[in-house]
């Protein structure tokens, strides 16, 4: 997994997977939601598993600890798919 942060963006690029998201990618995405982060943008995300799932929802928990509103864009029909088997699309977008 890669991100990108522009400002209070952060963009998900590539594969967000079980194999491409190590403890380390999971900390630094934690600690950018510390730094001000209000945008999650997933447009850039070329395949991603429950781990992409996992992620965002640690981002809207994370943001929510701190009294901020975490917006999440460009969501993918088949990320948007996949939250919805998860039952969890509504708490993410």
């Amino acid at each position: 997994m890669r991100t990108d942060i522009q400002g209070s963006t952060i963009k998900l690029l590539d594969a967000v997977t079980m194999n491409s998201v190590h403890v380390a990618d999971y900390q630094r995405f934690c600690d950018s939601i510390h730094v001000g982060i209000t945008t999650i943008d997933v447009s850039g995300v070329t395949e991603a598993d429950s781990v992409c799932v996992a992620l965002l929802a640690a981002a809207k928990r994370l943001a929510r600890q701190q009294q901020l509103e975490i917006h999440i864009i460009g969501v993918p029909a088949r990320l948007i798919t996949l939250m919805a088997l998860y039952g969890v699309e509504e708490s993410l977008q």
